[in-house]
């Protein structure tokens, strides 16, 4: 039984475990065995793995030192040191490499992992337009505030303005039923992180083409940045310009009512392009 305890915390050693021994009878506990109790540590112990059969349990008894060294077996794993023990090649930028290294002697092979960049997410844009028609005109407006238009608002004062001077009515009606059309549309969920700029552009142009389906109009004008760049194919279209749309609908591209309140000179501008423009709504009133 001796030998057997020696021989189980020799093994408890060799797999860096700490033994733990009773001094003395413990309260409420089993009763310990006395060679255990009795028992002298020693620092080191021999264990004899593969012992002959042929010897009998008195020779190994009479054989075995009072001290002797522990031997461990080899460990599976392999602890490198960076500074003295590893030797590792420059690592080249790509995301798997194998590198050479030797350690005591033997040639060794380290993968290293290198884990892909960060993909940055495209930022979801935040816009209001208002969508209002006078006569054979669509007009798509930027709403910096998010609210709809009120009747004393000096932006849609101003608006009510150009109609007048372009000849078409100043009294334009709201169109779906005055929600202005706003983005991003869903706030939660999966799909949340999925509206992107293409996304947007797409929903503004489908909701165009479906009010020109309702009711055909042969101009929509843009007024503002945000209205100008979801409404045409690119993001940047040049102040003034027209773009063609759907069949014979055309965008006519213009400041935003906010720019033309603190720069009235805007209005000359405005007014030029409109003479040259204007043609074709007024085309369907002859």
């Amino acid at each position: 039984m001796h030998q057997q305890e020696v021989r189980r915390q020799a093994m408890l050693q060799a797999m860096q475990l700490d033994v733990w021994l009773p001094r003395q009878q413990l309260l409420n506990a089993a009763q310990s065995r006395d060679y255990l109790l009795e028992w002298q540590a020693v620092d080191e112990v021999t264990v004899a793995s593969d012992a002959p059969a042929e010897r009998s349990a008195a020779d190994r008894r009479a054989s075995a030192p009072t001290t002797a060294a522990i031997t461990r077996p080899p460990r599976s794993d392999v602890r490198l040191s960076v500074r003295d023990r590893l030797a590792l090649a420059p690592v080249s930028s790509s995301s798997k490499t194998v590198t050479s290294a030797t350690v005591e002697g033997t040639p060794l092979q380290v993968e290293i992992v290198t884990p892909p960049p960060a993909v940055q997410a495209e930022p979801i844009p935040r816009f209001a337009l208002q969508l209002l028609r006078a006569g054979n005109c669509l007009v798509l407006v930027d709403l910096p505030t998010g609210e709809p238009f009120q009747s004393r608002d000096p932006d849609y004062q101003l608006l009510k303005d150009m109609l007048r001077a372009a000849g078409l009515t100043d009294k334009p009606s709201l169109m779906r039923q005055g929600v202005p059309i706003a983005w991003p549309m869903l706030h939660s969920g999966n799909l949340m992180h999925e509206q992107n700029a293409a996304a947007a552009r797409a929903c503004v142009r489908d909701l165009l083409t479906v009010e020109l389906q309702a009711e055909p109009a042969l101009c929509i004008w843009l007024v503002g940045k945000q209205a100008l760049r979801f409404a045409n194919l690119d993001d940047e279209m040049p102040l003034y310009s027209l773009q063609p749309f759907v069949e014979d609908a055309q965008l006519w591209n213009l400041p935003s009512l906010e720019s033309v309140l603190e720069q009235p000179l805007l209005k000359r501008d405005i007014w030029r392009s409109m003479c040259v423009v204007r043609s074709l709504w007024q085309v369907a009133h002859e």
